[in-house]
């Protein structure tokens, strides 16, 4: 895992947020086609681990990053801080879009990251996901079902909204039968990853967060709706991190870890 300076964080993070001004308003068929300057993706997956390794707690909590972010994000918003007050510790992993566009996210993430972090001696290991954060989150939950102990989405991406509808018209995550055709394999595997995990056919907790000016806000309340009331968090806000910090604020100091 790499160690950076507050300095160099704060210099990294202040040109991102340049370069990020032009980068949302690119069309959406330049982005899907790659015509932007992806970041490189490493081998093995870069992570920032803010614990001591010398006075590790038994709790991790691996941050993905959404579109467009990287995760020394998480560390220039101060998303490290809960796990020094609260204590567990937290890796904030760079699975920018480059490893999704790739489709080597998942075995990155299994290897370069859980494993080593079991092997280091950590009990339990929650993933912590922002926007295609929490849908990479989501991914690894239905390839790995056994290797996490609890999700924590905030505002993720759930995929086709037509298939969120189609899951809302059924009566809901309990009521639907499956996807429909037209549909992509992997989302409909999410979704029913997420049926046997509200329905109690899962040992992993999910926590939802999400401000309810977001753009997603219906596709969250959907997922909501299946969740038990004490695992979902909503506050006024949109899609962005003066929504997120205060909804992670007040998710971790519930967490029983």
């Amino acid at each position: 895992m790499k160690s950076l300076s507050a300095r160099d964080i704060k210099a990294k993070y202040q040109s991102m947020n340049s370069r990020l001004t032009s980068f949302v308003l690119l069309p959406l068929t330049l982005l899907l086609s790659g015509c932007f300057n992806m970041p490189p993706t490493e081998v093995p997956l870069p992570g920032i681990q803010t614990a001591d390794p010398g006075a590790r707690h038994d709790v991790l909590v691996i941050m993905l990053p959404g579109r467009g972010d990287r995760g020394e994000t998480f560390i220039a918003e101060g998303f490290q801080q809960a796990g020094e007050r609260l204590g567990f510790d937290s890796i904030a992993v760079d699975a920018h879009f480059g490893y999704y566009r790739k489709r080597i996210l998942l075995p990155r993430l299994h290897e370069d990251i859980v494993v080593p972090a079991r092997a280091a001696g950590y009990e339990k290991i929650w993933l912590l996901g922002i926007s295609a954060g929490g849908f990479g989150s989501l991914l690894y939950a239905t390839e790995h079902p056994d290797e996490i102990d609890g999700l924590i989405l905030l505002a993720p991406y759930l995929g086709d909204r037509k298939l969120v509808e189609e899951i809302n018209e059924a009566g809901g995550l309990a009521a639907w039968s499956g996807g429909g055709s037209g549909f992509k394999d992997y989302e409909v595997d999410v979704w029913t990853w997420l049926q046997g995990a509200t329905n109690g056919h899962s040992r992993t907790p999910v926590i939802l967060g999400y401000g309810e000016s977001d753009g997603g806000a219906k596709s969250h309340a959907v997922l909501a709706d299946a969740l038990e009331p004490s695992s979902v968090y909503t506050l006024e806000g949109g899609h962005k991190w003066t929504t997120w910090r205060p909804l992670w604020e007040k998710i971790a100091a519930d967490l029983e870890l």
